[in-house]
């Protein structure tokens, strides 16, 4: 007898549609190549009890479907950080806000927020890259370092390869507003959402083949202690990323564009590292988000509102930058944090991990190069078939690379399985 749905992807996007449709009253079965749940969720235990998030980490106040899980499942949700005041850059030896910026750098600033807010309203697309559009503009230096710094630290790629228009999407220039974290970090909403499908959910099962086959059913091979098994199900949701989806054969009635996209869509770069150190040696007591241009990009502190007087410090490195880290990922962080605090203390302990190097992601989350965001954008959340699709890459533009964009893909993907049953 056939299930009535399979979920590919035991990630955020994954048990979120699993969730949903175990709500309603399917029956469902998940299956996940890792041993661990979660996908690029993936908090850890550091020393004296502290915690950190080696994968994703902050819920925006406008991240509504995360904010109400968290609601549902009685998960905590601690400030993180205030936006502008909290969002420094290092900048000639110095932090500097916005504010504190030299006139001639807030003009530059501003020259450059008001041209990419053009292309917002004009809805402009030019086939350029996020380097070769700022040359074209002739903007000033500060603001091509501004702009190429951001691209490495919020998309996790290189300005020589992110599509103008995609940048603009996520622009964050002049950003008001707040974020926040998971208390326990965010792998507490994975347990949760576990907890409820309890042993519908396989660990150590990758999916090496997926096909749709006669009597509107799907067929998904399976890889388990025992060998390949094929389970078949009324439709599949394939929560997981493109980068891995494109090495699995799928016998489907996909369209160019989506066989395009699934081969094509890239992935950033990412290696995030976690620092412990004995005490707080910065002067402000939340240490905030600070972007510099070094090994690392962005450095800040998840241990804000934790517990004891040991202080965490976590270092993301995206794009090209992040691939030659290599083995030295925990000594370039330790020298990032020392370039601008000279005085920092010796570490307690350390965590890092490369996405770049993980098999079942193989990067940190999609970005689209010039002319993919219109190209691919209209066919990522089409389904073929019986065969539907969720992760943050099919979510709405503004959510990907976000746990909400995850939550948001597997609840439409839910819903448009619960419609198609109709």
């Amino acid at each position: 007898m056939a299930l009535q749905t399979i979920v590919v992807g035991a990630g955020l996007a994954g048990l979120s549609a699993a969730y949903e449709l175990v709500l309603a009253g399917q029956e469902v079965q998940v299956f996940e190549a890792r041993e661990r749940l979660g996908g690029r969720v993936h908090t850890v235990q550091l020393s004296a009890g502290q915690y950190g998030d080696l994968g994703a980490e902050f819920v925006d106040d406008c991240h509504t479907a995360l904010i109400n899980y968290a609601a549902k499942f009685n998960l905590k949700l601690d400030p993180a950080c205030q936006f502008p005041d909290d969002l420094y850059w290092y900048v000639d030896g110095m932090l500097k806000t916005q504010e504190s910026f030299s006139g001639e750098q807030q003009t530059a600033l501003k020259s450059l927020s008001e041209k990419l807010q053009l292309l917002v309203e004009k809805q402009l697309a030019p086939q350029q890259t996020l380097d070769e559009w700022l040359e074209k503009n002739q903007l000033a230096p500060f603001a091509k370092w501004v702009a190429r710094l951001s691209a490495r630290s919020l998309f996790a790629t290189d300005p020589e390869l992110i599509g103008i228009r995609f940048f603009t999407y996520s622009n964050t220039l002049g950003t008001s507003g707040y974020n926040m974290r998971i208390r326990g970090g965010s792998s507490r909403l994975v347990d949760a959402l576990a907890k409820v499908l309890g042993e519908r959910v396989h660990t150590k099962s990758p999916v090496r083949r997926i096909q749709q086959i006669e009597n509107n059913l799907v067929s998904v091979s399976v890889e388990t202690v025992n060998g390949l098994v094929e389970a078949q199900a009324n439709s599949v949701i394939i929560a997981i990323p493109w980068s891995i989806l494109r090495q699995i054969p799928i016998i489907a009635p996909l369209t160019d564009s989506q066989q395009a996209a699934i081969s094509q869509l890239p992935y950033g770069s990412l290696v995030k590292t976690l620092l412990q150190y004995p005490y707080r040696f910065w002067s402000k007591p939340n240490f905030g988000i600070t972007l510099l241009d070094a090994e690392y990009q962005v450095v800040w502190e998840p241990s804000f509102a934790q517990m004891g007087a040991e202080r965490i410090l976590s270092c993301f490195s995206g794009g090209s930058r992040s691939i030659e880290l290599s083995e030295n990922a925990v000594e370039l962080a330790i020298a990032t944090v020392r370039y601008m605090y000279p005085e920092a203390p010796p570490i307690l302990t350390s965590r890092s991990y490369d996405w770049n190097a993980d098999e079942w992601a193989k990067g940190a989350y999609c970005y689209f190069k010039p002319g993919d965001l219109a190209r691919f954008n209209p066919h990522l959340m089409q389904r073929a078939g019986q065969i539907f699709f969720a992760g943050e890459h099919t979510a709405p533009v503004e959510y990907r690379g976000y746990m909400e964009g995850a939550i948001r893909s597997g609840q439409r993907a839910a819903q448009q399985v619960l419609e198609f049953v109709k």
